[in-house]
């Protein structure tokens, strides 16, 4: 038994070899996507591909590279000291096909004692549309090549397996660089862990390696204990699956928490579509331990394969969240993979909130649609750039049960998420951005509001088009971008085009762009997915959802809006809307206004609202009666002004239901939910 400092001093030598290989990683690539976003990540796996250690990129590539590792073990043949693979199959354990994989054993005295592995999200690899976020496919034939191959021979490059890969990129440059510095960081981290294995010895590091899992996954299934029985759900819902093809899809989660071991159900889910969307059952199963890592775990207990063996994912085969030939999966990871992440986030924040002892860690939804645009360009000098832009990643976070939501929160898939400098994205791309700047209004509202957005508008700077491929999860229409115990969704993710601006007034005149209206031209709001061209004198502007509110608008501290309308994040409109608030001509909150405005809207809705019968469950939050609830239905835009702008505020397939106490009037629920006349792809 290894005694417990040398435990420690051993296990954070293993943490920070794999931190060297990420700065490797972030050292040789030029690519804003790894450098800026850092949409990568690194892990050290045993001789049987359980993760041991991972780095803090991308949270599903944490649980998709040890299936791939798997893989390469499955599949490899002969294998030797200074050999590596690389892997991009989704069906193999790849996220989708950009997300490349490389593993390499570490060999001694002629075994494998241990793996080594990275992933990187490469801006292009082939495939039919540019970015290789297919938009138009309809099978896998349409999505990029899948590869399986030794890029490593015993220490030297496999030229030909490079040429292979390279030569299928519209960016071949860029993806060599990122190759080579995927390659470069298994070679800093295999000459560390050979000083560690000579300076520790070999038994003392595997034990190590092999403990470090087994404690993770004690503390996890101690946590889980600490839950009591129960199942809670979750769904999110895509509006929109291609270019041309508007369904409405559904992920439908019961999660049920059974003694030591959580389950996730995905039963009810649609059926897979002919889109690249799609997610395979690797991804699913990755994206439902993201809220774990992030609101379980947490600083606490270590992010290794001790959480995975405390899981237990059912979903369905054949469905949008377990994909089978011939289905397209290259936009898999910011697809369906995204919308498991979104409702396994809403189950396991339901969860917490039923105990007190862990209510804190309730947080229902954080950027929960991805609003990625791949932008590319010929330039002048004949050469092709292009590359992700990262302003998806200044979404909110939803409120929690002691705290607002963070603004521009990054994604709950990676902490080290960051919005690149727009210098750097002008630097490198021929677009010059109007702006990048907050979105007042888009933060769900609640006694803890959600986080708010950011708004982005560009225009072709130096050429005379872009090429757009945009891949919007979802959020044209419904948000997914829960409130939790009668807190109000946060903004819609959504695209808007504006044809024929006149971007010389705006660059010279003085005053502030409000509001899209003002960018005088012709205005589009876009679908989810969309395969554009942004010409000289349009302007392409986006911005990713707000987050969810905890908790009824009407409970909230009148002078926290006060201040909430002072910085900005509020307008005085909405103030009185949504939280009751009335301002003095001084800004400050008329408490005896206030609290009359206060009591006729609770008053309204226990009268205008459909009385239920009374149902089990908790007693009220805010007068503890157990009586029954009220419910009404409204458009989409009353939880707030950026929310299905395509449709000016009522969508053809949502609308909001509010349930409220029936005795105090207190709002308990806000949800997105179907229109009866609707029609989904949903498995029924």
């Amino acid at each position: 038994m290894i005694d417990p400092i040398t435990f420690e001093v051993v296990k954070h030598r293993l943490w920070q070899i794999n931190d060297e290989q990420g700065l490797a990683i972030k050292t040789i690539s030029a690519s804003p996507i790894v450098v800026e976003g850092n949409d990568y990540n690194v892990g050290l796996f045993t001789e049987n591909a359980e993760l041991v250690t991972a780095g803090i990129g991308s949270l599903v590539h944490v649980t998709t590279m040890g299936d791939a590792v798997a893989s390469v073990i499955g599949g490899a043949g002969e294998i030797q000291a200074g050999d590596a693979w690389m892997l991009n199959d989704p069906f193999l354990g790849a996220l989708h096909q950009n997300d490349v994989v490389v593993a390499s054993p570490l060999m001694r005295d002629g075994r494998v004692f241990m793996w080594i592995a990275n992933v990187l999200h490469h801006p292009d690899v082939g495939g039919i549309d540019e970015g290789s976020f297919c938009i138009n496919a309809r099978t896998l034939d349409d999505d990029p090549p899948r590869f399986f191959m030794k890029i490593l021979d015993r220490g030297e490059l496999v030229a030909e397996s490079e040429r292979i890969f390279v030569s299928n990129s519209r960016l071949p440059d860029a993806v060599a660089l990122d190759l080579r510095a995927q390659i470069g960081a298994i070679n800093v981290a295999t000459a560390r862990l050979n000083d560690l294995l000579d300076d520790r010895g070999e038994d003392i590091v595997r034990d190590v390696m092999h403990q470090s899992i087994d404690l993770a996954e004690r503390q996890v299934r101690d946590f889980i204990r600490d839950i009591p029985d129960g199942s809670w759900t979750g769904e999110a819902w895509m509006d929109g699956v291609r270019v041309g093809d508007e369904r409405i899809c559904r992920v439908a989660l019961k999660l049920t928490c059974d003694g030591d071991t959580l389950r996730f159900d995905y039963t009810g889910s649609s059926d897979q579509v002919d889109a690249a969307v799609n997610s395979t059952i690797s991804a699913t199963v990755a994206g439902s331990a993201v809220p774990l890592y992030s609101f379980l775990c947490q600083g606490d207990i270590d992010w290794n394969d001790g959480l995975k063996r405390c899981i237990d994912v059912f979903a369905p085969e054949g469905t949008v969240v377990n994909a089978t030939y011939p289905a397209p999966v290259s936009i898999s990871t910011v697809g369906f993979r995204w919308l498991v992440t979104v409702a396994a986030t809403q189950a396991v924040a339901r969860m917490f909130n039923s105990t007190d002892k862990h209510r804190d860690r309730a947080c229902p939804s954080w950027n929960s649609s991805s609003n990625c645009n791949n932008i590319f360009a010929m330039l002048p000098d004949g050469r092709r750039t292009g590359s992700l832009l990262s302003d998806h990643r200044g979404s909110g976070a939803a409120g929690r049960s002691f705290a607002d939501g963070f603004d521009h929160a990054g994604t709950v898939t990676s902490y080290a998420s960051s919005l690149g400098n727009v210098e750097g994205a002008e630097w490198k791309l021929p677009v010059m951005y109007l702006y990048r700047r907050q979105l007042a209004d888009s933060a769900g509202a609640g006694e803890y509001r959600g986080g708010v957005t950011c708004e982005v508008a560009l225009t072709p700077y130096g050429v005379d088009e872009l090429t757009l491929k945009l891949t919007n999860t979802a959020g044209t229409e419904q948000t997914n971008a829960h409130g939790i115990d009668g807190g109000y969704p946060g903004a819609g993710s959504q695209s808007f085009m504006v044809r024929n601006a006149d971007i010389d007034a705006h660059l010279t005149q003085s005053a502030r762009l409000l509001k899209q209206t003002d960018l005088r031209g012709d205005l589009t709001w876009l679908p989810s997915k969309a395969d554009e061209v942004i010409r000289k004198g349009d302007i392409y502007g986006f911005w990713a959802a707000g987050g969810g509110g905890f908790r009824d608008p009407l409970r909230r501290v009148p002078a926290k809006v006060a201040e909430d309308v002072r910085s900005g994040l509020v307008s005085t409109a909405e103030a009185r809307r949504s939280y009751g608030v009335v301002l003095d001509d001084d800004g400050s909150a008329d408490e005896d206004a206030t609290q009359a405005l206060r009591d006729q809207r609770r008053a309204e809705k226990r009268v205008n609202g459909r009385k239920h019968a009374a149902v089990p469950g908790p007693a009220c939050t805010a007068c503890g009666a157990t009586g029954g609830v009220v419910q009404s239905r409204y458009p989409l835009c009353h939880a707030g002004p950026w929310i299905a702008r395509r449709y000016n505020g009522d969508g053809p397939n949502f609308e909001l239901q509010e349930t409220s106490c029936s005795a105090c009037g207190a709002l308990v629920d806000v949800s997105e939910v179907l229109k009866k006349t609707a029609e989904t792809g949903a498995t029924q």
